[in-house]
C-alpha cells in the first residue's frame, strides 16, 4: 500500500480530473440549450467558477471548525458529486424544458435573457460545483500539521489537483468524447468521485479506530494528541503562532490576487484567439492550449511547495512571480507573429501524422502559455503563505484566496470576451492583461515591509516590460489573417506562405466578440475569413456553392414565403433568396462583426443587407430554430466546416428534428457539408443522420470538396414548368445561374448526384446516428484536416452508379431535351467540376446539331480537360472546319499544339486569330509564347 499522503494527493488529483471532464461537458452540454455564444458559454462559466469559489469557501471554514472531520467531509464531498454527475443528464434535461417554457418571454428583452439564463445555468451548476470547490481546502486542513508544512501542503494538494485537471482536460478531449461520448464520460467522472470517496471514508474509519499512523506529513489525529496541546473548548490545533498579517496587507495581497486571476484569464482568452488562427479552430487546438496551462499551473504549485520562505518571503516571492508575468506576457507579443512562420517550417514534419500534429499544437502553445502558467500556480500557495501561515485558518484562507481569484478571473472573461476584444482588438487586450498583472506586483510591493535595496531590484522586470511595449513592432494582422493551420498545403512551403502574406490585401479586418472577421483581396478576388478559416468568397466554386445553397430549396418549394438562413458570410446565399418574392428572411449570425464586413461583398450579394424583408439576428442558430415559435417554408443552413470547434452540433439527430419542428408542412432543408476533411464513411453518417429525420432525402454537388444535402417534411416533387418559370421570369435567377454555368432550366439538374434510391442504399450500412451525446464529427475531422479526401469522397460517390436526374414531373425528354438542352446541361456539369459526365451530353448535342460548331468548341475543351488531347484536336478541327474564323477554336488548338511542342503551326493558328480579333489578348499572348518558342535563326 502506497504511503497515505501519496494516497491522498493521489485522490487530489482525481478529483481534479473528474472536475475538469464534468466542466468540458456540462458546458457543452448547456451550449446546447442557451447557445454557443460567447455570453451564453461566459454565463455558464462564471457559474462554475463562482460555484468553486463558493464552495471553497464555506468548506474551507467547515473545515476549520471540524480539523477532526475533514477528511471524512471530504469523501462525503466526493460521493456528493459522483452521485450528482450520475443524474446530471436528468437534471439538465429538465433545466432545458424550464429554458423553452421560459423563452418566449425572454426574446427580445436581452437583460432578463441573460439574467435567466444565469440562473438556470447558477440552479444546475452550483450545487456540484461547490462540492467540487472543497476538495484542495478540505485536504489541506487534513494535511496540514504544523505552519511550516502549511503552504508545502497546500501547494502539493492544489499543484496535483491542477495537474489531474490537465490530464481530465486531455482525457476529455484525446479519449472520452470522440469514442464514448458525453453520459458515458460524466458516468465515468462520477465512478472516479465515488471511489475516491469511498476510499476517503474508508481512511478516517480506520484513523479514527487507530489501524492506521497519522498520515505523514499530515495533521495529527487530534484523538492522539496530548491533552495541553489541544484548543481549549473546540478541539481544534492550536495556533503555529506565527503572527497574522495586518488587516490592509491581507486586503492588498487578496486585491492583487484578483488582479492576477483576471490577467490570467485575459491572457488565456487572447491567446486562445490567436492560436486558433495559427492552428485553426478545431476542438483539439482550444483543448491543448487547457491543458498545457492547467499543467503548467499544477508544477508551478508543486515546484513553489518546495520552497521555504516566511510570510515576508511570500509576499516578496509574490510580488516578483506577478511582474514575471507581466513581462513574459509582454514577451509573447513579440514571439506571437513568428508562430505562423514557425508552423510553416514544420509543417512538413507533421503533416501527416495527427498525432505529430497534436506534438506541434503543444509545442506552439507551450511556447507561450508554460512559463506564465508556471509563475500563475506559484501565486496561489504564495498567497496562501501571506494571508493564512496559521493552521486553524488554513481552510479559510484558501477559501478566501480562491473567492478573490475568481472574482478576477470572472471579471476577465468578461472584460476580455465582451469589452477589450472587440474595442481594441487582441494585441492590446493581452497588454491589459499584462498591465494588470504588474499592478498586482507594485501594489503589493509598495505595501510590503522591505527595504529599498530589495524593492528596486524586483521593480527590473516592470522597468523591461515597459521598454518592451516601447519597442513592439507593427501587429501584422495578414500573417494571422492567412489561415496557415489550414491553409499550409496550399502554401506549400515557407517561401509560398511568405508570397500568400504579401498578395493578401485586407479590406477588414475586426477581432469580434466570437471570433475574428476579415475580408481580403486575394488574386482578384474578394476572401471572408472566420479566424482565418475561409467561409465565403467571390471564387466561382464558391460562388457556384453559395447561389446554388440559396436557388435550390426557392426552385424546389411550391409556394416559399418564409426563410431561415443560418450563417450570413458574404450574403449571396441570402440575395439568393432574397431574388424571389418572399415575405420574410431571417438571417442567424453568431458574430455581430459578420455584417459589416458582408457589406464589402455589395456587388456580389445586390446589397440585399437593405432588403426590408430581410433580418439579421444575432445568435446561436441552433439555440434560435429550439426555443423561438417561429416557423418557416425553407431553412438554409450554411455552417462552417465541420471540424471547426462547436460545428458538429449542426449536423446531429436533435438539430435536425429542431429544424423539422419549426418547418410548416411540405417545408424544406437544405444543409452545405464540406468534404475536405471526411472519410466515406462519415459522409454516409452524416446523410443517414440527415435521412433518419428528413426520409425523402437528396445529394446534390456545386463542385468537388461541396455538397449540398436538401431533405423536405413531405415529398421532393421537382415541377419542370415551375422551375422553367422561376428561372425566366423571376428577376435576377436566371443571371444568378448564368454566372455559374447554368444556362438552361435544366441544366440546373446537373448539380444532382444521389436521389431518394441512392441516398437509402448509401447510408444504409452507416454507423450512427450522429448525435449529441456522441459528436464524434467534431473529433474525427481534424484528424483529415491535410487529407486530400475531396477527391476520395468524389470518387466515391460517382462509383454508387449512374447519374441520374430526380424525378421531375412534367419532364418530356423528346421534347424537352433539343440539341440546345443538351449541350447546356453538358456545359453546366463541366463548370460544376464535372467535365467527365458532362462530355456524353456534349457529344450527344454534337450528333443531334452537326452544324454547330460551338457545340464542337466546348466538347474540345471538356476534352481537353480531361486530357484526351488528341479528342480535342479533332474537335477543334471540326469547329474551325464549320467556322474558319472562330476565335476560341483557333487560339484553343494553337494552345495544344505549342503544348506538343509544335510552336510554328501554334503561331499560325494565333496569327488566324489576330486577324480576325486584333485586341483578343489570349490570342495575343499565344502568338508572343509561341515565337518564344521558335528555333533562333
Amino acid at each position: 500500500m502506497p504511503p497515505p499522503s501519496r494516497l491522498l494527493l493521489a485522490m487530489a488529483a482525481g478529483s481534479g480530473l473528474a472536475a475538469l471532464v464534468y466542466q468540458v461537458v456540462w458546458m457543452r452540454r448547456l451550449a446546447l440549450v442557451f447557445g454557443s455564444t460567447t455570453l451564453a458559454t461566459s454565463t455558464v462559466l462564471v457559474a462554475f467558477l463562482g460555484g468553486l469559489a463558493l464552495g471553497a469557501w464555506v468548506l474551507g471554514r467547515a473545515a476549520d471548525r471540524r480539523p477532526d472531520g475533514a477528511l471524512a467531509l471530504f469523501g462525503l464531498v466526493e460521493v456528493g458529486t459522483g452521485l450528482y454527475g450520475l443524474a446530471s443528464p436528468w437534471i439538465f434535461r429538465g433545466i432545458e424544458i424550464i429554458y423553452l417554457g421560459l423563452y418566449p418571454g425572454l426574446e427580445g428583452r436581452p437583460g432578463l435573457y441573460a439574467g435567466a439564463q444565469f440562473a438556470l445555468s447558477a440552479l444546475v451548476i452550483l450545487p456540484p460545483t461547490m462540492l467540487m470547490g472543497g476538495t484542495v481546502p478540505l485536504l489541506s486542513r487534513h494535511l496540514a500539521a504544523a505552519a511550516g508544512g502549511t503552504v508545502r501542503g497546500v501547494a502539493s494538494l492544489y499543484g496535483w489537483n491542477t495537474v489531474g485537471a490537465a490530464l481530465g482536460a486531455a482525457l476529455t478531449a484525446y479519449v472520452l468524447l470522440p469514442f464514448l461520448g458525453l453520459r458515458a464520460a460524466v458516468r465515468l467522472a462520477a465512478s472516479a468521485n465515488l471511489v475516491i470517496g469511498a476510499v476517503a471514508l474508508l481512511l478516517d474509519a480506520s484513523r479514527r479506530m487507530g489501524t492506521l499512523r497519522p498520515v505523514r506529513g499530515g495533521t495529527p489525529d487530534a484523538g492522539h494528541m496530548p491533552e495541553a496541546d489541544r484548543a481549549p473548548e473546540t478541539g481544534r490545533l492550536p495556533e503555529s503562532g506565527l503572527a497574522t498579517p495586518d488587516p490592509v496587507t491581507v486586503f492588498v495581497v487578496l486585491q492583487g490576487f484578483g488582479l492576477s486571476g483576471l490577467a490570467a484569464m485575459t491572457f488565456e482568452v487572447a491567446w486562445a484567439r490567436l492560436l486558433a488562427m495559427v492552428m485553426g479552430s478545431s476542438v483539439y487546438a482550444f483543448g491543448t492550449l487547457v491543458v498545457v496551462v492547467l499543467a503548467g499551473i499544477g508544477a508551478g504549485s508543486v515546484l513553489y511547495g518546495r520552497m521555504r520562505l516566511t510570510p515576508g518571503g511570500h509576499v516578496f516571492a509574490f510580488v516578483v512571480i506577478e511582474l514575471l508575468i507581466g513581462l513574459w506576457t509582454v514577451v509573447s507579443l513579440l514571439i506571437a507573429p513568428h508562430l505562423p512562420f514557425l508552423f510553416m517550417r514544420f509543417f512538413p514534419v507533421f503533416r501527416d501524422a495527427f498525432g505529430w500534429q497534436v506534438a506541434a499544437q503543444i509545442g506552439l502553445a507551450g511556447l507561450v502559455g508554460f512559463v506564465p502558467a508556471l509563475l500563475w500556480g506559484a501565486t496561489f500557495p504564495a498567497v496562501i503563505g501571506t494571508i493564512g501561515p496559521a493552521l486553524s485558518r488554513v481552510g479559510r484562507s484558501i477559501g478566501t484566496a480562491y473567492a478573490a481569484y475568481t472574482v478576477g478571473t470572472v471579471a476577465g472573461a468578461y472584460l476580455s470576451g465582451f469589452v477589450l476584444i472587440p474595442a481594441v482588438g487582441v494585441r492590446a487586450t493581452i497588454l491589459a492583461g499584462a498591465l494588470a498583472n504588474l499592478l498586482a506586483g507594485i501594489s503589493v510591493l509598495l505595501r510590503a515591509s522591505l527595504p529599498w535595496r530589495r524593492r528596486l531590484p524586483a521593480m527590473a522586470p516592470a522597468a523591461l516590460a515597459l521598454l518592451v511595449v516601447l519597442t513592439l513592432p507593427p501587429w501584422p494582422r495578414e500573417v494571422f489573417a492567412a489561415g496557415i493551420g489550414f491553409f499550409a498545403p496550399r502554401f506549400g512551403t515557407m517561401e509560398g506562405f511568405t508570397r500568400a502574406v504579401a498578395g493578401l490585401r485586407l479590406l477588414y479586418y475586426r477581432d469580434g466578440i466570437n471570433s475574428t472577421i476579415s475580408v481580403d483581396e486575394t488574386e482578384g478576388q474578394l476572401v471572408y475569413r472566420s479566424n482565418g478559416k475561409t467561409d465565403a468568397s467571390t471564387y466561382p466554386s464558391d460562388i457556384a456553392n453559395q447561389l446554388l445553397l440559396g436557388h435550390l430549396p426557392m426552385l424546389l418549394h411550391p409556394a416559399p414565403r418564409d426563410v431561415f438562413v443560418l450563417g450570413l458570410g458574404s450574403a449571396m446565399t441570402a440575395a439568393a433568396v432574397a431574388r424571389y418574392p418572399v415575405r420574410r428572411i431571417d438571417v442567424v449570425e453568431i458574430e455581430p462583426a459578420a455584417r459589416e464586413a458582408a457589406r464589402l461583398f455589395g456587388r456580389h450579394n445586390q446589397g440585399v443587407l437593405d432588403d426590408p424583408r430581410l433580418r439579421i439576428l444575432v445568435a446561436d442558430g441552433r439555440n434560435r430554430l429550439l426555443a423561438a415559435s417561429d416557423r418557416y417554408d425553407v431553412v438554409i443552413s450554411d455552417p462552417s466546416d465541420l471540424w471547426v470547434a462547436g460545428t458538429g452540433t449542426l449536423f446531429t439527430l436533435e438539430f435536425y428534428r429542431s429544424v423539422r419542428a419549426r418547418l410548416n408542412p411540405g417545408g424544406v432543408m437544405i444543409q452545405w457539408i464540406h468534404t475536405h476533411t471526411l472519410a466515406p464513411p462519415d459522409l454516409a453518417l452524416l446523410v443517414g443522420t440527415f435521412r433518419s429525420v428528413f426520409p425523402r432525402a437528396e445529394l446534390w454537388t456545386s463542385g468537388i470538396g461541396d455538397l449540398l444535402l436538401m431533405g423536405s417534411t413531405g415529398h421532393l416533387n421537382w415541377d419542370r414548368a415551375q422551375v422553367a418559370s422561376r428561372t425566366e421570369h423571376v428577376p435576377g435567377v436566371r443571371e444568378d445561374l448564368q454566372s455559374i454555368g447554368i444556362w438552361h432550366s435544366l441544366a440546373l439538374f446537373a448539380g444532382h448526384m444521389l436521389g431518394e434510391p441512392q441516398i437509402a442504399a448509401f447510408a444504409l450500412g452507416a454507423a450512427g446516428p450522429h448525435t449529441d451525446d456522441r459528436p464524434v464529427m467534431e473529433f474525427r475531422t481534424p484528424r483529415l484536416l491535410y487529407a486530400d479526401t475531396a477527391s476520395e469522397i468524389e470518387a466515391f460517390l460517382n462509383g454508387l452508379g449512374a447519374p441520374s436526374f430526380p424525378r421531375i414531373s412534367g419532364l418530356e425528354p423528346v421534347r424537352d431535351l433539343d440539341a440546345d438542352a443538351t449541350y447546356l446541361i453538358g456545359f453546366a456539369y463541366a463548370s460544376l467540376g464535372r467535365p467527365k459526365l458532362g462530355i456524353p451530353y456534349m457529344e450527344r448535342s454534337t450528333a443531334m446539331a452537326p452544324e454547330r460548331p460551338a457545340f464542337f468548341v466546348g466538347l474540345a475543351n471538356q476534352y481537353r480537360e480531361v486530357g484526351r488531347v488528341r479528342d480535342a484536336e479533332a474537335a477543334y478541327g471540326r469547329a474551325l472546319a464549320l467556322e474558319p474564323g472562330n476565335v476560341e477554336a483557333l487560339v484553343a488548338l494553337g494552345e495544344v499544339l505549342l503544348e506538343a511542342g509544335q510552336a510554328g503551326r501554334a503561331l499560325a493558328l494565333a496569327q488566324r486569330a489576330l486577324r480576325v480579333a486584333p485586341n483578343d489578348p489570349r490570342a495575343g499572348a499565344l502568338a508572343e509564347r509561341a515565337r518564344g518558342k521558335q528555333p533562333q535563326p
